[in-house]
């Protein structure tokens, strides 16, 4: 399609339908991009914001419902105790998630807190995946005896000093500068309303975590479970006790008492934790479960299919028997996952990485810090919430002179609109794995959390979805005499002043005005170089309201004549191909 002669064409106000036909080559990888350009605007991919599709379409519900139960048949993680379904490289990367690790529940976890939780995960927390296995009479006496046997596993860590009122303070300072509220509210859980309905309460940490748990888990969020929500923002020790400082020292929601007519029964609990078969998702010994072990055949997928996937963790009805699940599902969802269970299960062996970074970035609510499309970011919504915790705090730019306290006025954070067409994708799964060994945005007080176990596969779906392989090509090396004039072009004096704003190397910008740019030694590996051409015909296109600005006309002209006549585009290239000396950059000097 690059090869056909382009074709102008009139486009009515209002919706517009759209067909795109496109043949493939007969061998090697299938590549689409749609672009469009116009009077007003050079060529650029089109908008996601423009596209739509109609809700009402039949066959669009029907594909939505049934990607809504394969999620949940994998997000449910059914096939721990359905087998049935050969999980492969190339299935749905969901299927082989993990469950929390329990070696070390005692060490980590209060056993009361366990209790409740065992007995009702959704009375604790209302977004818990983990099912209620324990049904009407006996059900509380029983969850008590499993939380005793999961308490003896590991042996609490010594208590932690009270912490000063400084220490409290910085902790709340950093849960509202990292964002920790756009995933969780320090609200009382049934007081929380309709924003707070995917937040998680911290009101009650104390009640659930030991101190010193707690600290080791902010150091290291996914070392006993690997595909955990929470990302990992790779905090320092004495920024990991203030947190839990700050948490422990929030008022807790008073727990109703129980009375019980026995002691709690540790090797009772085992027992029923073996027939509850909790060892299908938790690891409860040092050596995890073997694979191939029986199960009763009314539970694989075989007799479940045959049965129509109905009853037991399936019934719309709620259970009353221990040892089946109940999920919390509303009927929509449990139809969803009938149907797709019954008609479908061969999609689970085909993975769509497109697909699966959608799914995650859902699952990890990116769109809490990030605008997306026409979506706004939520932070700005919350942030009143958690105000009072940096209210005294000196403004920006009036701080002590310390490395770590310089911070910008400007805590914009990127939008992810273009983020598959503007990044390489070795690039971005270094950012999620966090395996970056820089600071991209030193001057942000929040940071990119890690996501190590699903860099790889989001990292690769966000190019796809914009029609880029999961592997970017080569840079290739610099032209040298472009380099010359790219260093020229970069100057304040008789170029587009880049240093002003921008590091290169180890030489800081010039003259920042309010927030600096990303250091040039870091473009090329960063960046695609088409979307660094459309960034740089046209900023505000690509990013509203964008701080850089415009250096070209609308006929791609800048005011440089003495550098390619003024052809804007071969100036730019000059710059990119000053970029492509990547770690060795070396500044312009005039």
């Amino acid at each position: 399609l690059s090869k056909e002669k382009a074709v102008t064409v009139e486009l009515d106000s209002g919706k517009v339908p759209l067909l795109a036909v496109y043949t493939g080559p007969p061998a090697g990888a299938r590549e689409l991009r749609l672009f469009w350009s116009s009077f007003d605007w050079q060529r650029e991919p089109v908008p996601p914001m423009v596209l739509f599709h109609d809700p009402a379409d039949k066959a669009a519900s029907e594909s939505a419902a049934l990607r809504q139960g394969r999620e949940l048949f994998a997000r449910l993680r059914c096939v721990k105790c359905h087998p049935g379904i050969n999980i492969s490289k190339t299935s749905m990367p969901e299927l082989s998630r993990d469950a929390p690790s329990l070696l070390a529940a005692g060490r980590k976890f209060r056993q009361d807190w366990l209790a409740r939780w065992i007995e009702n995960p959704r009375s604790s927390r209302r977004q818990a995946t983990m099912p209620r296995l324990l049904h009407g009479a006996g059900s509380r006496e029983n969850a008590r005896d499993i939380a005793a046997w999961l308490a003896s596993m590991g042996k609490p860590g010594k208590s932690r000093p009270a912490a000063s009122p400084e220490i409290i303070k910085k902790g709340g300072e950093l849960f509202a500068d990292l964002g920790c509220f756009n995933c969780h509210t320090l609200r009382k859980a049934e007081a929380a309303g309709a924003e707070d309905a995917n937040r998680i309460s911290l009101r009650n940490s104390g009640e659930k975590w030991r101190p010193r748990a707690l600290e080791e888990f902010l150091l290291d969020p996914d070392r006993d479970y690997k595909w955990i929500r929470m990302g990992d923002l790779q905090l320092k020790a004495p920024e990991a006790g203030a947190l839990v400082a700050f948490l422990l020292s929030l008022p807790g929601d008073p727990q109703k008492a129980q009375a019980f007519k026995r002691p709690p029964n540790p090797a009772r609990g085992r027992e029923l934790a073996e027939k509850l078969r909790c060892a299908n998702c938790h690891q409860l010994a040092e050596e995890k479960r073997p694979a191939g072990i029986p199960y009763p055949a009314t539970n694989n997928i075989a007799a479940l299919k045959k049965g129509g996937f109905k009853g037991g963790c399936l019934s719309f009805d709620p259970p009353a028997r221990h040892g089946i699940a109940n999920f919390g599902l509303k009927k929509e969802q449990l139809s969803r996952l009938q149907s797709f269970a019954s008609s479908h299960l061969d999609s689970l062996d085909r993975s769509s990485p497109v697909e699966f970074a959608s799914r995650q970035m859902i699952q990890l609510r990116c769109g809490a810090c990030h605008e997306r499309d026409s979506e706004p970011a939520n932070w700005p919504t919350l942030e009143e919430e958690v105000a009072h915790l940096v209210a005294n705090r000196l403004e920006p730019g009036n701080e002590p002179e310390s490395p770590e306290e310089k911070f910008s006025v400007v805590q914009a954070r990127p939008p992810l609109t273009w983020t598959g067409e503007k990044l390489r994708p070795e690039w971005t799964k270094k950012q999620l794995a966090g395996t970056l060994d820089y600071e991209l945005r030193p001057w942000l007080r929040s940071r990119m959390p890690r996501f190590a176990a699903r860099a790889q596969g989001i990292a690769e779906g966000l190019a796809l979805q914009h029609g880029y392989p999961a592997v970017s090509e080569p840079l290739g090396k610099p032209d040298p005499a472009m380099v010359k004039v790219g260093k020229r072009l970069a100057l304040r004096d008789g170029g587009f002043s880049c240093v002003s704003c921008h590091g290169v190397g180890k030489k800081p910008p010039e003259a920042v005005f309010e927030v600096p740019g990303v250091n040039f030694m870091y473009a090329a590996e960063r960046l695609r170089r088409e979307h660094f051409h459309r960034w740089m015909l046209d900023p505000s296109r690509v990013v509203k309201n964008s701080r850089m600005p415009q250096f070209a006309d609308d006929e791609a002209r800048s005011p440089f004549t003495a550098y390619y006549e003024g052809d804007a585009r071969k100036q730019f290239e000059a710059i990119w191909q000053w970029f492509l000396e990547g770690r060795n950059i070396s500044p312009p000097e005039k």
